[in-house]
């Protein structure tokens, strides 16, 4: 038996079922990703395996002992702690188990001498424990993720609700992997990450000794870490042991031999039935229409492709700008009791793309917030042209979770009526019964595209967007870049995928620390 076995797994949401009695195994140190396209089901698995959710039908066994850990890509926590007493929180059964190895060793100088050799077993019994858990190596193993990841430059004092949402992430990420359960499950691990921290923990994941299931977009990320897909597509698992540019050459082989058996079973569905309702009342033919009715009734009737939903978004463009679109001069942004950024100079010109480019927390989106009015300025200066419309896509947003896509959008435009919402959002791939569905109930990526919905609600002549591709699938990336390559207006952008920012940008503004 594996680390964990999945039999006929079936589960629901709304009525719609998002697995046709699924299998799936882990084996010990299998390093598996796990792959589709928005909205297949894919973090439901994730949940359902890691017993956050119970299935409909069929079984999920995880071996007897096993550990295994859950990173969600929707995760809270308390945020009233600080990044050092989070992380360490991993540690304290052995810091427990320290403590009373040490009240053991001062027992040895006081105790009856018929009571030494008992103290001294139980004091080297937990001595060889804690070695075997590397418990004395804790500030290294805690120093090479906290470095790997970054979060060093955060401080380690620091409470996690002064952290952005993205720096929240790295420290959430790093604390599931100072757990160093039997299994790691993680549920876009690279969002928020910058490429020197992707690489690292890439390259982590990648000597790991231990089994994990990885949920990505990131196909640079699963180039470097796959050694098993498994794919969800069509209410189906398949398993594919290979690496991901050999699973995407027999996938698409796969995906063009069901089509074709799809196409072939409709045809042959078809002429059956018309032979049935032509032959059902002649008395000489009845007989064999009636077997062949008996026969349609035990044909295994195969599921219709399930194409992506396609985003076809377009954002309006307002009114022509002046030359000079925005001018910062010295301008330095942070908290009032912290800078992050100082004296900086930059002018964003008429129809011009820009990226801001630089690790995580360097002050990225603190640029951002800034030059919106969101946060004040602390020095300096920032000037938009007075015909400045500025739409902006926030790397971070809090909503109701029970609110519908529906109901979100006329949240903003209560005069539009539900066709017309329902057309919004279709165009952004949100169709049917998606768009009665609490948003809590979508996929990242599918309310990612609500949020780029909304967008293409307002008229404007500035697009600025705070990492938007984070969840998106890679047919979705590549409308949304069509989209903000086609803007006749001004672009900023900030993004961790250079395969995204590539070939769309005109300049490149980069941070780094000094």
């Amino acid at each position: 038996m594996g680390l964990l076995e999945v039999e006929g797994l079936e589960f629901k949401y709304s009525d719609q079922g998002l697995y046709n009695k699924v299998s799936f195994r882990i084996q010990p140190k299998e390093h598996i990703v796990l792959v589709g396209d928005n909205g297949c089901g894919k973090s439901t698995f994730m949940n359902l395996i890691a017993k956050n959710l119970i299935p409909d039908a069929g079984s999920i066994v995880w071996l007897n002992h096993v550990t295994y850990s859950y990173l969600d890509q929707h995760l809270k926590v308390k945020k009233d702690i600080s990044i050092y007493d989070y992380l360490t929180e991993v540690f304290s059964p052995l810091i427990e188990k320290e403590k009373k190895m040490n009240q053991y060793y001062e027992l040895l100088c006081h105790c009856p001498e018929h009571e030494y050799e008992k103290y001294l077993t139980r004091a080297q019994s937990i001595q060889e424990e804690l070695e075997e858990k590397n418990f004395y190596q804790m500030n290294s193993t805690l120093g090479n993720v906290v470095n790997g990841l970054g979060i060093q430059n955060y401080g380690l004092d620091t409470q996690l609700n002064h952290l952005s949402g993205g720096q929240r992430a790295k420290v959430y990420l790093a604390k599931l992997l100072l757990e160093a359960p039997d299994v790691l499950l993680m549920d876009e691990p690279t969002n928020f990450l910058d490429t020197a921290h992707i690489e690292w923990l890439a390259k982590y994941l990648k000597e790991l000794q231990k089994a994990f299931v990885v949920i990505s977009h990131d196909e640079e990320f699963l180039r470097a870490i796959g050694e098993v897909v498994y794919c969800l597509s069509n209410k189906e698992m398949v398993r594919y042991k290979m690496n991901y540019d050999m699973f995407l050459k027999e996938k698409n082989l796969r995906d063009s031999q069901y089509k074709n058996a799809f196409e072939n079973q409709q045809k042959f569905i078809k002429k059956t039935q018309e032979f049935i309702q032509k032959n059902i009342v002649r008395a000489t033919t009845s007989k064999q229409a009636k077997s062949r009715r008996k026969m349609l009734e035990r044909v295994k009737l195969l599921e219709k492709p399930k194409n992506h939903e396609p985003m076809h978004l377009k954002f309006p463009y307002s009114k022509e700008l002046g030359a000079e679109v925005l001018k910062l001069q010295g301008l330095t942004v942070g908290y009032k009791d912290k800078v992050v950024l100082s004296q900086i100079d930059f002018l964003l010109k008429h129809n011009e793309k820009v990226v801001i480019l630089g690790h995580n927390g360097i002050g990225k989106s603190t640029i951002l917030k800034t030059i919106l009015g969101v946060l004040p300025k602390l020095e300096g200066e920032y000037v938009w042209s007075p015909s400045a419309d500025v739409n902006y896509f926030s790397q971070e947003e809090e909503y109701d979770q029970l609110i519908t896509p529906i109901r979100y959008l006329r949240g903003f435009y209560p005069l539009k009526t539900d066709g017309e919402l329902r057309s919004i959002l279709a165009s952004a791939g949100i169709k049917g019964e998606l768009a009665l569905q609490p948003m809590a109930s979508l996929s990242g990526g599918q309310q990612t595209k609500v949020r780029l919905a909304l967008m293409t609600m307002k008229k404007s002549n500035i697009l600025i967007f705070d990492e938007p591709t984070n969840h998106l699938d890679i047919f979705s990336k590549e409308e949304l870049w069509n989209s903000i390559h086609s803007f006749p207006g001004s672009v900023i952008l900030v993004t961790h995928e250079p395969e995204f920012y590539i070939g769309l940008v005109d300049v490149e503004l980069k941070f780094e620390e000094v």
